[in-house]
């Protein structure tokens, strides 16, 4: 098989990257936009100021104004309305070579709006009202007439009834 190897047991493409190979190079976006601004480097990684109303994707290309990929997002950390990320940086680049305040941006398609990450309101039925769900009814089945009479159901004892029976 063609895919076997890149996509382990079982075809799924879950195992070893999912059919993806590490060194293939998606090419620079159309268009960039702006996602923060570098504030400091720690442990080798870009450290930046989100100023983006939506949140980058994990893994997300992040490139300079010219589309000159750096890295990528690695973590996100923060408020959800006032948080920071880290770049991990790309081979050759180096987080101190940015200063604090330079600018770093994001294919716009890797980002997620904010209303994904907030609780969202309960979707309900249309079109029925409360209380009148469907139930299991009588309709049409002919209650105890001979035929078909109805057998009560025993309801099994529970653990806590059980216990209870012994101590008493």
């Amino acid at each position: 098989c063609l895919f076997s190897d890149a996509m382990g047991k079982g075809g799924k493409g879950k195992g070893k990257g999912g059919g993806k190979s590490k060194g293939y190079d998606l090419g620079p976006p159309d268009y960039v936009v702006e996602l923060g601004e570098a504030m400091h480097e720690c442990e080798e990684q870009l450290i930046c100021k989100c100023t983006n109303e939506k949140i980058p994707y994990f893994n997300g290309r992040v490139f300079l104004q010219d589309k000159e990929q750096i890295g990528q997002v690695d973590e996100i950390i923060g408020l959800i309305h006032d948080f920071m990320f880290s770049v991990a940086m790309k081979d050759g680049k180096k987080a101190s070579d940015f200063k604090e305040g330079d600018k770093v941006y994001i294919d716009p398609g890797q980002l997620l709006p904010l209303g994904r990450f907030l609780p969202q309101p309960p979707i309900g039925k249309s079109g029925k009202g409360k209380g009148k769900g469907k139930g299991k009814g009588d309709k049409g089945k002919g209650k105890g007439k001979g035929k078909g009479a109805e057998v009560p159901v025993v309801k099994e004892p529970t653990k806590f009834e059980l216990r209870k029976d012994r101590r008493e």
